[in-house]
């Protein structure tokens, strides 16, 4: 009976966990004029004109001895949700781009998560707003252990490029301060709008 109530329980706390919170509103990532409404508690931003397809893929940059691949997927209702003892449950829902790296230096691997299925939508995303040329978000350089803001942008070319431009001012250091005075770059991962073609 004691092992009939803690599975009931057990099951019990697992489908709160997993129940999904309610969408109250939605906007359109595309409206520029809804953009102020898509951080609305319980809001739905939507890829309604299919903005992010242009920037799915695996994309190269392979320059003086660094290669650097980022595989670009779509992941669609990703929720945010900030949660705080005593407050009301924040949250609301968005249409992202999902980025996974492999980094190679001198033929050494520095960090690879091209083929892992547990990536953080939140650490490593890009949105694409209707209104702007280029899709924005940050993206965790694993080695380093910082997190910096981004831009992608997708240019006319044949064969497709994009601009990927991991920004020198807007950053997260998540280890102690003593650890980055190694008088190495802040980031591993290329800066200063790298130019990147699409391979698959």
């Amino acid at each position: 009976m004691k092992t009939f109530i803690i599975m009931l329980f057990l099951t019990m706390c697992q489908n709160l966990v997993s129940q999904e919170l309610p969408v109250l509103s939605t906007t359109s990532q595309f409206n520029r004029e809804q953009r102020f409404n898509h951080q609305e508690n319980g809001n739905y931003a939507r890829d309604t004109h299919n903005e992010r397809d242009q920037y799915v893929g695996l994309w190269e940059y392979n320059q003086n001895g660094i290669l650097f691949l980022l595989k670009i997927e779509k992941m669609n209702r990703v929720i945010n949700k900030i949660e705080a003892p005593g407050f009301e449950t924040i949250y609301n829902y968005f249409d992202l781009l999902i980025l996974r790296y492999r980094l190679v230096k001198d033929n050494i691997v520095i960090f690879d998560n091209l083929n892992e299925n547990d990536v953080d939508p939140i650490a490593n995303y890009a949105t694409k707003l209707g209104s702007y040329s280029f899709a924005s978000g940050r993206i965790w350089d694993r080695t380093r252990n910082v997190r910096g803001s981004h831009t992608i942008t997708r240019l006319s070319t044949s064969p497709p490029k994009i601009i990927f431009n991991l920004e020198k001012f807007n950053y997260t250091k998540l280890n102690d301060p003593s650890f980055y005075q190694d008088r190495q770059p802040l980031f591993s991962i290329p800066q200063g709008g790298i130019e990147m073609v699409k391979i698959d």
